[in-house]
């Protein structure tokens, strides 16, 4: 299993790769309770990197700011 050391939050807007920019695609959703987890995968073919997104309802509320 591939450990992820960051963890990146997301919100109504695509997802981009945090490496270069390029849109990301979903390859696992795990929902919970009280989190949604996605793994994502980058569609540059020169990339390819792999991360974590959770959903976070505070953040996309503004309740954070």
């Amino acid at each position: 299993m591939k450990s992820f050391s960051e963890i990146f939050i997301y919100s109504d807007q695509p997802v981009t790769c945090p490496n270069c920019g390029s849109r990301s695609e979903i390859i696992l959703e795990l929902s919970q309770i009280n989190y949604q987890t996605q793994i994502h995968k980058c569609k540059n073919t020169k990339c390819v990197h792999e991360f974590e997104m959770q959903y976070d309802e505070e953040f996309d509320n503004g309740a954070l700011l």
